[in-house]
């Protein structure tokens, strides 16, 4: 934790995210919107010069540049039995897996759900879209409702070496759920990211529903 108090910033305070380039990926146009909002507070309270969003979703298993994907309808003229479906599942379940989405919703789901068609691919092609580099990320961030092992899957094909990025946080609560609920064949969600991580020289902490992973050949 000190090494990425020291990587990170330097300091004890966010006093000014100047130097800081955020991107954010967010596929549900509800979230992505708030998304907006919420860094237009933080560019004009903390000094933020910019920051990168992207409406779409990650993918590494097509080659099409839009996948069908399915979330909840939040519109406020939505039928009433939507608009009384939680929070947690109006806001956050959004996925490509359709299929999932039909278990899920169950009765709700040809009522409720929208299948949009969404801009998707791998994050480096997201990020060289917008003209950024997708190598020497300073941190990544991932909550994407237990489905992180396909995702780890895929980014560390993409992103080798020396470009990945020194300090990954993610949560692990929901595949530890899903390893529960719909175990996989060979092995659980949660083994299969620690090994893939580990094997590349990240060293993990738990921190109760979510992993620190700190790269070690960086901190020496």
């Amino acid at each position: 934790v000190q090494e990425m108090n020291r990587f990170m910033y330097g300091r004890e305070t966010f006093s000014t995210l100047v130097n800081w380039l955020p991107v954010m990926i967010e596929p549900v146009p509800i979230n992505y919107e708030g998304m907006l909002d919420t860094y237009a507070e933080i560019a004009r309270d903390k000094g933020l010069g910019c920051a990168v969003p992207i409406n779409a979703a990650v993918s590494y298993t097509t080659t099409e540049s839009k996948c069908p994907f399915c979330r909840v309808n939040t519109a406020e003229d939505a039928p009433q039995r939507c608009r009384e479906i939680p929070d947690w599942q109006r806001l956050q379940i959004g996925t490509l897996d359709c299929d999932f989405s039909k278990r899920f919703f169950d009765t709700d789901f040809d009522l409720c759900v929208l299948q949009d068609p969404l801009p998707c691919s791998s994050i480096g092609n997201l990020l060289r879209e917008k003209n950024v580099s997708p190598e020497h990320f300073a941190m990544l961030q991932i909550d994407i409702e237990g489905y992180e092992y396909i995702l780890f899957d895929g980014f560390l094909k993409e992103v080798q070496g020396q470009s990945l990025p020194p300090i990954i946080h993610y949560e692990h609560k929901v595949m530890k759920e899903h390893d529960e609920q719909t175990p996989l064949n060979i092995s659980s969600r949660l083994e299969l990211v620690s090994s893939m991580l580990t094997k590349r020289g990240y060293v993990l902490h738990d921190e109760g529903e979510d992993y620190l992973a700190i790269r070690l050949d960086w901190t020496k």
